[in-house]
């Protein structure tokens, strides 16, 4: 079902740490599972995975929560049923309470928090209301307060949620994420990334308080640098919510000057992005060295805001989220520093598929790239491993005549026609996310169309080639997107 040939599965084993011992193979079979935690005595493993399904193992997406013995005997189910993913379990100290996540099986949706004995039934749960997405999660040893971070309005605070008031407290700022976190003796370790610093690790108190830095992965070299600082904006788009926005000026910005200004755009579409979000930092900041202005915001259907938010480009991946990320451009444009001869605009995987509809539409662009994007939704479905975004989000299957008629209307390459601006399109080779006949078929088409195209298809990427790829082709392909830009901002006329 995932276009590729070979099939993977998660399992779990045992080890004594303290003896040359054979690992012994918890759990086993055509199945995969995942987040395991012992019980306190160690006599016990708690897990989650599918076991109940007959299905195909990528067709499932139920998740049920299990318990086992550590030698691998008297397997039991503690939470499932069909239709439902029990997802994240975590036992309290005492191993009374079981934390676990569930929630529906679309991808469109936010997993709710709760909590139950561990010897009670699901009709002993007890909700935590929080609308976001949340992870991470640790208990106190009090068992007063379960930590999670989440991400939220641009960054991925901590968070902990006391079990007797359901009352859910913020101990981090917006401004930085924590990437993973652990409670130990009333002390919280942390790995946080800011703006001013990608990434190191930091201790504090339990409530987050006298944090203190106690590695320095990044710290020293980024004080040899000039680094630009985003500035947080907003507005209310055109279907009442408010849309976060983040400016960052060249880094050698100097008042009564005209830069260059690059509208960046995240995936997913359920992606978000914002000053706690560390896949980005290097590439605004080359850009901002530069002598480029960047915009990036969170237009309607990212994460971090909440499940409406969430699921407000359902049948709209197009018209909607173009009106917000230009709105963002627009008024960026109107603090008077942009060159708007010089207009620039990027993105990949769903912001791949949003740069070529937005040149579709408006003109305004010098050049544009769009990076392992979807360009035909219909291909997509039979092509790229993410296709249940397909059903997720436009409610059928290509075969399907409303269907049918909604993936033509909102696929980029069915307005090909209309692109005018120069365009690079990068695509990985081993890409089974997206599939590789997208950037084929866009490519092919503005060729034909005898437009000002280029197609760059890195050997072996796949789908993460900027973010966890191989080091030399993430440095090609951002220079080639700056050597194009540059040679087209730098014309007078195209």
């Amino acid at each position: 079902m995932d276009v590729n040939a070979d099939m993977s599965f998660n399992h779990f084993f045992i080890i004594n740490v303290d003896a040359a011992d054979k690992p012994f193979e918890l759990t086993g079979g055509f199945y995969r599972f995942n987040n395991a935690d012992f019980t306190p005595d160690g006599k016990q493993v708690i897990f989650s995975g599918d076991i109940d399904s007959l299905q195909h193992p990528d067709r499932s997406l139920e998740n049920e929560i299990f318990i086992i013995n550590t030698d691998g005997s008297n397997l039991k189910k503690i939470l499932g049923e069909e239709g439902v993913s029990y997802t994240s379990p975590r036992l309290s100290p005492s191993g009374k309470w079981l934390a676990f996540q569930y929630g529906n099986t679309s991808f469109v949706s936010i997993p709710a928090l709760a909590i139950i004995p561990l010897n009670g039934s699901v009709k002993d749960k007890i909700d935590i209301p929080f609308d976001r997405s949340k992870g991470n999660f640790v208990w106190s040893k009090d068992e007063k307060y379960i930590y999670f971070s989440a991400l939220s309005n641009g960054g991925q605070p901590v968070y902990r949620a006391d079990i007797t008031t359901k009352k859910v407290e913020q101990l981090t700022d917006y401004n930085s994420g924590i990437v993973s976190f652990d409670l130990v003796n009333n002390k919280l370790v942390f790995v946080k990334t800011e703006v001013a610093d990608p990434c190191e690790v930091y201790l504090a108190n339990a409530d987050v308080k006298n944090a203190r830095r106690v590695s320095d992965f990044n710290y020293s070299w980024v004080q040899t640098k000039k680094v630009s600082f985003p500035e947080k904006k907003s507005f209310i788009n055109s279907n009442g919510m408010a849309v976060e926005y983040w400016i960052m000026k060249p880094a050698n910005y100097e008042t009564g000057k005209k830069y260059p200004l690059l509208l960046e755009i995240h995936g997913g579409p359920s992606a978000m992005w914002g000053p706690g979000e560390t896949s980005m930092w290097h590439e605004y900041q080359f850009f901002c060295g530069k002598g480029y202005g960047v915009v990036y915001c969170n237009p309607r259907g990212s994460s971090g805001y909440g499940l409406d938010f969430l699921r407000a480009n359902i049948n709209d991946w197009g018209t909607g989220p173009t009106n917000d990320v230009l709105t963002a451009l627009d008024k960026t444009i109107a603090g008077g520093w942009a060159d708007t001869s010089k207009l620039l605009v990027t993105g990949g995987s769903y912001a791949g598929y949003l740069v070529a509809w937005i040149i579709e539409h408006d003109h305004r662009f010098k050049a544009a790239c769009s990076q392992r994007g979807v360009y035909d939704l219909a291909t997509f479905f039979g092509e790229g491993n993410a296709w249940r975004l397909v059903p997720n989000y436009f409610g059928g299957y290509p075969w399907e005549p409303a269907t049918k008629a909604i993936l033509q209307r909102e696929s980029p390459i069915t307005y090909v026609q209309n692109i005018i601006t120069p365009y690079i399109i990068f695509h990985g080779e081993n890409d089974r996310r997206t599939g590789t006949t997208q950037g084929e078929m866009m490519y092919r088409s503005l060729k034909v169309l005898g437009r000002a195209v280029e197609y760059v298809r890195h050997p072996a990427a796949t789908h993460e080639i900027t973010r966890s790829g191989n080091n030399r082709q993430r440095i090609d392909q951002m220079l080639r997107t700056y050597e194009f830009f540059e040679r087209w901002i730098n014309k007078r006329s195209f």
